[in-house]
């Protein structure tokens, strides 16, 4: 991952992007940007999606729900397309989070407040922090730096992901989705929790200390005071030596309902728990 300069001059160090970059070295799906210039092509975040309970902007949100379900899913229903839109939005925003809570120990600032969306002309095709601040433990090497919010402890660091992550994002975007475009809320957060699942799932195979990702899915998923407590249940599957880490799903994402695959996730609610299994152990064989 790159910041924009002038051709002159080198790129500045900053703690978060380089952890950042380190943890995209391992997936690109870590990898997060800053905003860089591109005059007329950025829209901050804040403007899309609102906590009032009408906005003026319910109608862009509701066409740029629309029209990802038709480009993307092949498909007009409001609640196929919301969950759809939904979870690219995830993508682009739990993968890079979480493997920097598990991998380096920060919480980037994810908060509505501090992104902002390329756009194309086919809609948005990047999220980007406005400004690299994050969050970070007093023994951190960067804890000394002018981008970094200190915390007390591994609880208050926890407790700082939820805020950003829950309070100031989801908890306002989920919402948001529901009044411009009646996504299915139920939906939504299961497939908040899904998200962060397969974040967790990829960083068990990648992370040099698996049991640390273990440690810190179960305290994801236990907290009875997080929107996904009791969302997904995390089980190990074995196969031909290998060992997998692995969500199965309380709630579905509705790609069942896509015209063009009429498929299950591996994880779906939908199928047995055998049939889960025998994606599960596919999986391991690829390599996924």
């Amino acid at each position: 991952m790159t910041v924009e300069t002038n051709a002159s001059q080198a790129p500045e160090f900053h703690p978060l992007v380089d952890s950042i970059a380190r943890a995209s070295d391992l997936n690109e799906l870590f990898a997060m940007p800053l905003q860089y210039p591109d005059e007329g092509r950025w829209l901050d975040a804040q403007s899309l999606f609102h906590q009032t309970l009408v906005n003026k902007n319910d109608q862009r949100l509701r066409e740029a729900v629309i029209a990802y379900g038709r480009a993307r899913w092949g498909t007009e229903n409001r609640h196929v397309a919301g969950s759809g839109f939904i979870v690219a939005y995830l993508t682009r925003l739990t993968y890079p989070l979480i493997s920097q809570y598990v991998l380096h120990r920060r919480i980037p600032d994810v908060s509505l407040g501090n992104l902002a969306f390329h756009t194309n002309d086919n809609g948005f095709d990047a999220t980007a922090l406005k400004k690299p601040r994050f969050a970070a433990l007093p023994d951190d090497p960067a804890s000394g730096h002018p981008d970094a919010l200190i915390v007390a402890d591994e609880a208050a660091l926890y407790a700082q992901l939820k805020e950003w992550l829950f309070d100031c994002n989801f908890g306002i975007v989920i919402p948001s989705i529901h009044r411009a475009a009646q996504a299915s809320l139920k939906v939504s957060w299961n497939a908040v929790a899904s998200s962060c699942a397969q974040v967790f799932h990829r960083l068990f195979d990648l992370a040099a200390d698996p049991e640390s990702v273990v440690r810190k899915a179960e305290a994801f998923f236990d907290d009875p005071s997080s929107p996904v407590y009791k969302q997904v249940t995390m089980d190990f599957i074995e196969h031909q030596g290998k060992l997998g880490y692995f969500a199965r799903r309380h709630g579905c994402c509705l790609w069942w309902r896509v015209e063009q695959t009429k498929g299950y996730c591996a994880g779906c609610i939908l199928l047995s728990r055998e049939e889960q299994d025998i994606r599960f152990r596919d999986s391991l064989e690829i390599g996924r």
